[in-house]
């Protein structure tokens, strides 16, 4: 039964980040969060700061998120959400892998990672003439 409840409360937490609801995502996360992109040296420490990184976040205007889930799994107070963003905007539109690496403290969110790359990018080393 904690299995799915914890599966419910962060699929809830990560379409969150698609409708930008500043409130669920707050709620899900202990006072000492740390939140870092796997692919920076920068993490976020604390509530208060992770509220202030959202609040600073440009979503531009008018542009919509669609979140579709893939995998998730648990192990103790480990979990892992895998699925596909797209982002859409009066520009275009463009679509990401993310896996999303979570710690918990009971029910709430301790530590997240989060792991995103573009549809089409080569992950292949640059070529010589590059």
């Amino acid at each position: 039964m904690i299995m799915q409840t914890i599966e419910t409360m962060l699929r809830r937490f990560s379409n969150a980040w698609a409708t930008f609801d500043t409130e669920v995502i707050l709620n899900a996360v202990t006072d000492d969060v740390r939140f870092g992109m796997a692919n920076s040296d920068d993490v976020i420490k604390g509530k208060a700061a992770f509220a202030d990184w959202l609040n600073n976040m440009d979503c531009g205007d008018g542009g919509k998120a669609t979140i579709t889930h893939h995998q998730f799994l648990l192990d103790g107070n480990r979990a892992m959400l895998t699925g596909d963003l797209e982002v859409s905007c009066e520009l275009g539109s463009e679509r990401f892998a993310f896996c999303d690496v979570y710690e918990l403290d009971g029910e709430k969110i301790k530590k997240l990672t989060a792991y995103l790359t573009k549809y089409g990018e080569s992950m292949a080393c640059p070529s010589a003439g590059d």
